[in-house]
């Protein structure tokens, strides 16, 4: 098959999310895509997006070289969607670049009607495959299963500085999502957060509690449908309840037998981004007797026709404490929509922080909002935000 349209396919390359999707909003979409002088004849480009769980070298995602020299792949995409992909050699070692090397955000493609679509790559990243790299860990990190937690689900924990020193001493928990991303470059499929050697460095400074942190691995292909609380009518998803409830009965009973740890809301905080973050506010909001912390990096507020905003703002008061933050370029440059002056994802946080404000929350005490000026949607900038949630959220002080 020289050309894969992938209409009996969804669900593979195409719609990972399930549910929602009507493949009889198809339409089909070409990719053409042009490389870099150099690029190995016989590599393999992929397409790597949100659409399909951000898989960097699904088969059915391979794109075939032309006679021209361009590589190809038509997908059938919900018409009226807004995409965001990559293209990769077939994992995150190799995802292009711009054309220094620098890291590119997100491209983005609103599916208005079926058609054709040029794209040129300036530059490849020349980082081994993740099973290759160098382990960039610091600290003391353990890699676990646990039985019965979605089917072998890799867990991550970060144990902080003097854990092993005080067998008496017992701390928070810091639950987060896309585990492979947070700790070592070795697993990572997008970049880390450096969350390990930000903890090491803040309490080693005294700066905010010892803390343990949790990584749960991502689904990869299920990561929209257990990321997303509620379906999205372009994309599917919305099992986020039951991945929820998967890390509450399952993973967290675990992580109490296995570590020394505090019980209580006040002590155990969930965080996330992009979708993730959108998983982290649902599960203190709807969970609040069991996370009463929350950290929602560049949150997926516009999932499910902004959903996030209105079922918030229905919502008991709870307890809660919220760390929340958005770049002014997530898709990669600024956009104002309305005309109003304002970023959009600036326009999004404000309307989730309005939400959480009428639930009682107070801006400097228990919700701080971060607008960052020139940030995108990418790890590098997380990372660079994540000292200012932790200090917020794990104050040296106390819980509160």
């Amino acid at each position: 098959m020289n050309r894969p349209r992938l209409a009996p396919v969804l669900g593979l390359c195409v719609f990972l999310a399930g549910a929602a999707a009507d493949p009889s909003s198809a339409v089909p979409v070409t990719f053409e895509v042009a490389v870099p002088v150099g690029t190995d004849p016989a590599a393999a480009v992929h397409i790597a997006g949100d659409f399909q769980g951000w898989d960097p070298g699904a088969p059915d995602c391979r794109l075939v070289r032309g006679a021209d020299g361009l590589h190809r792949i038509t997908l059938d995409l919900p018409a009226g969607a807004t995409i965001g992909f990559k293209f990769t050699l077939g994992h995150w070692g190799v995802v292009e670049k711009g054309p220094g090397g620098e890291e590119i955000p997100n491209r983005t493609l609103t599916v208005s009607a079926s058609g054709k679509h040029r794209f040129t790559v300036a530059s490849w990243a020349s980082n081994p495959a993740p099973a290759l790299r160098e382990s960039s860990r610091t600290g003391t990190i353990e890699t676990f299963t646990v039985p019965g937690f979605l089917e072998g689900r890799r867990v991550w924990a970060y144990l902080p500085p003097g854990y092993a020193a005080d067998p008496a001493r017992e701390y928070p928990v810091l639950y987060m999502f896309d585990g492979q991303n947070l700790f070592d470059a070795a697993t990572s499929f997008a970049g880390e957060w450096r969350v390990d050697e930000t903890c090491e460095d803040l309490i080693t400074a005294g700066r905010m509690r010892p803390v343990i942190v949790v990584g749960m691995e991502n689904g990869g292909r299920d990561r929209i449908l257990e990321y997303t609380p509620w379906a999205d009518p372009h994309r599917g998803g919305g099992a986020g309840a039951d991945h929820l409830e998967a890390v509450i009965a399952t993973l967290m009973p675990a992580v109490a037998a296995r570590y020394r740890v505090l019980a209580g809301p006040e002590h155990t905080g969930l965080a996330g981004s992009s979708l993730g973050g959108l998983m982290a506010l649902y599960g203190g909001l709807s969970r609040p007797d069991v996370f009463g912390l929350v950290g929602a990096f560049s949150t997926t507020v516009h999932w499910a026709e902004y959903r996030l905003a209105s079922w918030t703002a229905g919502r008991a008061a709870s307890p809660l404490k919220v760390y929340l933050d958005m770049g002014d370029r997530e898709s990669g440059s600024r956009e104002d929509a309305d005309g109003n002056g304002v970023a959009d994802p600036f326009d999004d946080l404000r309307r989730v922080q309005a939400a959480l404000e009428g639930l009682g929350l107070t801006a400097g005490v228990d919700l701080m909002t971060v607008e960052d000026v020139g940030g995108i949607h990418n790890e590098s900038a997380w990372a660079r935000r994540l000292p200012e949630a932790l200090v917020f959220l794990f104050p040296p002080a106390g819980p509160r």
